[in-house]
């Protein structure tokens, strides 16, 4: 399926909560922003919430614990990149706001994600981006909205309440769940029907994967 490519200077006002904005750098509006969503929609009309999930397997799991402790960042920032990644091959090359949570990460963390091919910006340069991101903090530039949640629950201990099975509360249009049960990861991607046509969810959940691979075999460590 070839990639749909949807960009635009502003995104949908649906989200004017304070920890939704994001403050884009002006380095990055080289790039044109991009929308992830497939229909925009009256703000009267509610999120109509679906899902699908990645398979988890042994072998994405232990890439991923392999990649943090060689790499020696945090699982969320692999998740990230090869989130950027994922994105570019399936709808379209630019920057996507994207609020985060989890790991030592409580409060929400917003980034502009950089959404690139491998002839654009090699694994290395998407896994730094992403890390100095974190590490810098939210940047300064131009106030922007994310309708993107990448929510990082962590192990789900046996015997509590099953929270990964819950529909998002927080309004975004997708929402990327990542758990671990049962010893393995587990990649939930939670989306507004509404806004999102499901194949377009599909093409992700299954590119996902590859762009996860790419991230965890040849980036090499930030710097």
């Amino acid at each position: 399926m070839g990639k749909r490519c949807t960009v635009s200077h502003m995104v949908a006002p649906y989200l004017a909560d304070e920890m939704n904005e994001l403050m884009y750098p002006a380095v990055n509006l080289a790039m044109s922003t991009l929308r992830l969503i497939d229909h925009d929609i009256a703000d009267d009309i509610p999120p109509v919430f679906d899902v699908l999930s990645t398979p988890a397997s042994e072998e994405m799991t232990a890439e991923v614990d392999g990649a943090t402790e060689w790499l020696a960042v945090a699982a969320d920032e692999i998740l990230l990149a090869a989130l950027g990644r994922t994105i570019a091959r399936t709808i379209g090359e630019g920057v996507v706001a994207v609020d985060v949570t989890g790991e030592a990460r409580w409060l929400l963390h917003a980034i502009p994600l950089t959404c690139a091919t491998a002839q654009q910006v090699s694994p290395t340069e998407m896994l730094g981006d992403v890390h100095r991101m974190f590490v810098a903090g939210p940047p300064q530039g131009t106030l922007l909205q994310s309708e993107t949640f990448v929510n990082y629950v962590g192990t789900v201990p046996d015997g509590t309440q099953p929270t990964y099975e819950t529909p998002p509360g927080l309004g975004y249009a997708l929402e990327l769940r990542v758990y671990r049960t049962d010893g393995l990861l587990h990649l939930d991607w939670w989306f507004d029907a509404n806004r999102f046509d499901r194949y377009t969810v599909e093409e992700l959940s299954e590119q996902f994967p590859l762009a996860l691979y790419e991230m965890t075999s040849d980036a090499a460590a930030p710097v």
